[in-house]
């Protein structure tokens, strides 16, 4: 699976609402200083051979993308799932061309929807057994690490952040 961004928890003391309040909050508290980069700043590589903003928004969607496959099909039964060519997924979707309220809007839909599933998942189901990228796994640590990994990009894009910026813009896609 590569890179992983915990050490997990015992699935038998997970909870699927609590992972999902966990997930809620990070995309929630994230919004109010995403949606303040301009379109142009978050186009902008921090430096040459890195991604954007917008790419490594890109990227978490495609996160979202291949996590939410691998979450409902860990339900169903094991399973052995591919890991992703995250290097191909951005460049092939063009994420840096994209408008940033795009990627945004695309990137807080899927997550909101990854809530809902994880918060109706049944906790007998957290500690079925996959194997991703040749990597076997729990369930209940593909959702905790799904979540440590968007918070790990989360700290990375916070270098895009206008200091002194006001956070209170209404972006539409919290209600």
């Amino acid at each position: 699976m590569g890179i992983t961004y915990t050490q997990g928890t015992d699935p038998a003391r997970l909870d699927s609402v609590e992972l999902s309040e966990r997930l809620s909050a990070t995309i929630r508290a994230a919004v109010p200083w995403l949606v303040t980069l301009s379109d142009a700043d978050a186009g902008t590589p921090e430096a040459e051979g890195k991604w954007s903003a917008k790419e490594i928004l890109g990227h978490l969607t495609d996160s979202a993308i291949n996590n939410l496959s691998r979450i409902v099909r860990m339900q169903i039964g094991s399973e052995r799932m591919p890991g992703y060519d995250q290097q191909s997924w951005v460049a092939l979707q063009h994420y840096r061309d994209r408008e940033w309220a795009q990627v945004l809007a695309l990137w807080f839909a899927l997550n909101e929807h990854l809530v809902w599933v994880i918060r109706h998942i049944d906790l007998s189901r957290l500690s079925n057994q996959g194997v991703v990228a040749d990597s076997p796994l729990t369930l209940g640590f593909l959702i905790e690490d799904y979540i440590a990994h968007m918070e790990h990009h989360f700290h990375a894009l916070r270098r895009w952040e206008k200091p002194g910026k006001s956070t209170v813009q209404n972006s539409g896609l919290i209600s």
